[in-house]
């Protein structure tokens, strides 16, 4: 398995597939890789990036407690390891905080930012609860169960359950609990409007608490596209990975030709 050397005390696990335009995946808490197992159908078009974020999955711990910052800082040494200079950043719920302080950081190293149930800022009810009881789980060391809760919500098939449930088992219980913390206190509403690249936000129509978290990027960063998954849910990725799919082969079909062009000069 391919591993990347961040520190002296973190280990990154990651995977490569396909080639072209690279697009980076990043996982929620208490989940691996393995949740966007069906996005690798892109990699026909795309170079796909998949890894473990600290904690998670097949990498280590590390000694140094997680804040997205710091998780943002994880992926720009991951990318320098193994030679990408610049990637389609891609986060999944949680994994979008991931994308948006990295591009905030690092917006030269940023061609386009996908989220898939993604906001600014937690500030409704129902995603902050789903979040403090993995919180309460992991503080408490439950992280099994948390894992089988994901697993459940984020199968498709029969055995992408087992799958998912396999890797996220694995996640250390403080490093969960950090990501999650660090989720609730994020605040990037303000800053937005530094957000220059181009920007997919793909939600479900039956997750309705989260489609409000649109508005703030639709006001401060206009170049945002927003895409409702029919009949989807919070889990747009694993549930509705065909349509997920469909949608940013289209978004990044032209910023794929522009990358192209650039490459070929």
């Amino acid at each position: 398995m391919p591993y990347a050397k961040i520190d002296d005390t973190l280990t990154l696990y990651y995977h490569k597939k396909g080639g072209g335009l690279p697009i980076v995946f990043i996982h929620p808490f208490v989940m691996a890789h393995n949740v966007f197992m069906h996005q690798e159908a892109l990699a026909d078009r795309y170079q796909t990036i998949f890894f473990d974020m600290a904690g998670h999955g097949n990498s280590t711990n590390g000694e140094v407690p997680l804040t997205i910052d710091l998780l943002a800082d994880h992926l720009k040494k991951l990318l320098d390891r193994i030679g990408v200079e610049k990637a389609v950043l891609c986060g999944y719920s949680h994994g979008g905080l991931v994308a948006q302080e990295f591009a905030l950081k690092y917006p030269e190293r940023t061609i386009a930012i996908i989220m898939s149930g993604g906001y600014s800022e937690l500030n409704n009810f129902s995603p902050k609860f789903f979040v403090k009881t993995v919180m309460y789980l992991s503080k408490f060391r439950m992280v099994p169960v948390a894992s089988k809760l994901q697993a459940k919500l984020n199968k498709y098939y029969k055995e992408d359950e087992t799958k998912i449930y396999q890797l996220a088992r694995k996640t250390d219980p403080q490093r969960a609990y950090e990501f999650c913390r660090n989720g609730l206190d994020y605040v990037s509403t303000y800053s937005l409007y530094r957000l220059k690249m181009p920007i997919l936000l793909v939600y479900g129509t039956l997750e309705k608490p989260m489609h409000h978290y649109r508005i703030p990027f639709l006001k401060a960063a206009p170049q945002t596209r927003v895409v409702f998954i029919e009949g989807g849910d919070h889990q747009v990725p694993p549930r509705s990975f065909r349509q997920f799919n469909a949608a940013v082969d289209r978004f990044l079909q032209p910023i794929a030709a522009r990358y192209y062009a650039e490459v070929m000069e």
